[in-house]
């Protein structure tokens, strides 16, 4: 495969890992207050997250040769998408409800 081409996969696959990852943790934050367990609901959405972004990341350095520039192409976008949600989705405007006693 060509590097220009493992390059912008690596980088495509950042965003998507972005967005699977920091978009899971707003749904979750978001049904935290509503779910019966939220202990186990963290938990489950936490452990299948790392798991996806790591088996994610994995691949960006088995198929790239152990490329590090490519790792970090990934990584930045990784981060990049991050920063664009926190951007888009204005948390300080999101009030959670207090949790029932």
């Amino acid at each position: 495969m060509s590097n220009v081409v493992s390059f912008v996969l690596a980088l495509l696959l950042g965003v998507g890992l972005g967005l699977i990852y920091f978009g899971g943790l707003w749904l979750t934050v978001r049904k935290l207050p509503k779910t019966s367990n939220p202990v186990l609901l963290s938990l489950v959405s936490f452990f299948g997250r790392i798991g996806f972004v790591g088996a994610g990341f994995y691949l960006v350095m088995v198929k790239a040769q152990y490329a590090p520039i490519h790792l970090l192409a990934c990584l930045l976008t990784f981060f990049g998408i991050r920063n664009l949600l926190v951007q888009r989705l204005k948390p300080n405007q999101f009030r959670i409800p207090p949790c029932p006693p």
